[in-house]
């Protein structure tokens, strides 16, 4: 599957963090293509399995699996101001 297709089907969370309280804000692909196509700085979790993930990702993705978050956020920005995209494979 091409990762436009994935961006199609992903379902995508946009998590700002802040100093009081963390964002949350749900957002669609073209969103998403507009930010990365602008050159706007996001990190990409694709939350999907492994196997999942080989099969295809977006590009520049990491792989973290829900159940992996708290052991994976070094993966994750130092920079709190870094939107934080979120996606999964969705619903069928």
């Amino acid at each position: 599957m091409k990762p436009r297709a994935i961006l199609f089907l992903a379902c995508l969370v946009l998590l700002f963090a802040s100093d009081a309280l963390a964002q949350l804000s749900t957002i669609d692909a073209e969103q998403v293509r507009s930010w990365m196509d602008g050159k706007r700085k996001v990190a990409l979790i694709d939350t999907r399995t492994l196997e999942e993930y080989q099969q295809a990702h977006i590009p520049g993705a990491i792989n973290i699996m829900p159940e992996q978050m708290q052991s994976a956020k070094g993966k994750l920005p130092k920079d709190k101001t870094t939107p934080m995209i979120f996606y999964c494979r969705g619903m069928s």
